[in-house]
């Protein structure tokens, strides 16, 4: 099976970039540490005062759902809400 690698741009809402970043950074920590993740990585973007962006690559399809079906995604899922002034714009490759 091919990998899969997420592309993801957040909008924080006004002032919330840092903790935007602050939080996507713990989650990484914990993605980092799944078996099937190869990288999660976040960037503030230098042009866009409210944007971060970040890439994800899992080994499979597999590994993705063991991802999404976890504890840390559950929390973070919950938190987006209070960071973002929109939904996550998100595009699939592998």
């Amino acid at each position: 099976m091919a990998r899969i690698v997420i592309f993801t741009r957040l909008t924080a809402r006004p002032g919330e970039r840092d903790r935007l970043v602050a939080e996507l950074e713990r989650f990484g920590a914990a993605v980092r540490d799944e078996p099937g993740n190869e990288a999660f990585v976040v960037h503030a973007a230098r042009d866009l005062p409210d944007v971060v962006l970040g890439y994800e690559v899992f080994v499979d399809d597999d590994a993705l759902a063991e991802h999404r079906a976890s504890d840390a995604t559950a929390d973070m899922t919950a938190r987006l809400p209070d960071l973002l002034a929109g939904p996550p714009e998100i595009t699939y490759a592998g």
